[in-house]
């Protein structure tokens, strides 16, 4: 199965580096909207069977453009919401605080938030059904920065630092994969 992953386009919050989980609704910037134009441009010859993004505003909006005056089909999966962070949602980002809430060493209980353990299961159990139910297609998913290091440590194995913070992905850029 071929896929290909977009992490949706920036939001005022990615530009001010503050945490941005699974717990609050940000919509795309200006420069948001330019990416995912041009994320589109840059997909315009990949023939997709489906698209399977998260429910946020974010990812719908990236999706939407993308996908515009396509007839393709779009499942949303709750399962893509970006990982709940509790209390540390709209903090600065920190490289610290970065480094600790992705390390599996720690798995640290977010308050009000998931742990990374929690946050991979659900990522993970969503990927394997995709891949049971699609098997055949060529499948677009849109989602967020943190489901996208689940994701690289599904496809290419966890860092050696056991830390995930090591797999970033900007706003936009796409993952191409057969898994």
């Amino acid at each position: 199965m071929k896929i290909y992953y977009v992490r949706h386009g920036q939001t005022d919050w990615n530009l001010a580096k503050k945490m941005q989980g699974g717990q609050t609704e940000r919509n795309l910037n200006e420069t948001g909207i330019e990416q995912a134009k041009e994320t589109k441009r840059r997909l315009e010859n990949i023939k997709y069977d489906i698209v399977i993004r998260s429910p946020m505003n974010r990812a719908k909006e990236t999706a939407e453009i993308i996908i515009e005056g396509e007839d393709i089909p779009i499942i949303i999966d709750e399962r893509l919401r970006e990982r709940k962070l509790g209390e540390l949602e709209g903090n600065p980002i920190t490289l610290e605080c970065e480094k600790k809430i992705w390390d599996y060493n720690l798995n640290i209980d977010l308050k009000g938030g998931e742990t990374l353990l929690e946050f991979e299961k659900r990522i993970i159990d969503c990927i394997k059904d995709i891949k049971e139910k699609y098997n055949d297609k060529t499948v677009l998913i849109i989602a967020h920065g943190g489901v996208a290091k689940v994701l690289k440590a599904y496809l290419y194995g966890r860092p050696d630092s056991n830390n995930l913070d090591e797999y970033g992905m900007e706003n936009c850029e796409i993952i191409e994969a057969e898994i």
